[in-house]
């Protein structure tokens, strides 16, 4: 009796690793790519300019704000896919010095910081001419758009 205990154990348990396999699949492949991700949530920016901006002239400010921010999130996610690339080639290479390395690194980095001051300055730049109101909307998918980018898979990874 025991042993058909065991064996209905290990069934149940091979049964329940193949359940938790599809579902991490599926999962998986759901998931957004980083340009996906870019397209759906700065549409989400621009709908929340457009509904909530009355003014004109103010509105046309703020969707040239949100484009370059789209353009900003583009950017940096093909000089990140060169850089993961970049490494991946310097790494299989047995005979690549240190300084190869860390000058690729060096300039990733100032990139990163380059992107970074780009994305604050338009930030302050959408908050200055979003009026309190708007901007509790505005504000709220902005911080969507970047949490969404963050989590979306890199392109590469889709194919």
């Amino acid at each position: 009796m025991q042993s058909t205990t065991r064996g209905i154990g290990c069934h149940a348990l091979v049964a329940l690793s193949l359940c938790v396999a599809a579902l991490w699949v599926c999962a998986c492949g759901s998931k957004q790519t980083k340009t996906e991700a870019i397209q759906q949530y700065s549409e989400e920016l621009r709908q929340e300019v457009s509904g909530k901006v009355t003014d004109e002239q103010r509105k046309a400010q703020m969707l040239s704000i949100v484009d370059r921010l789209q353009a900003l999130h583009r950017r940096f996610g093909q000089e990140t896919a060169a850089f993961v690339d970049s490494y991946r080639k310097l790494n299989v290479d047995y005979e690549a010095p240190r300084s190869a390395f860390d000058q690729l690194f060096a300039d990733y980095r100032a990139k990163r910081i380059q992107a970074r001051h780009e994305a604050l300055d338009l930030h302050f730049e959408l908050a200055a001419l979003a009026s309190a109101d708007e901007w509790r909307a505005i504000g709220k998918a902005e911080t969507k758009l970047y949490e969404q980018v963050s989590a979306a898979r890199p392109d590469a990874e889709h194919k």
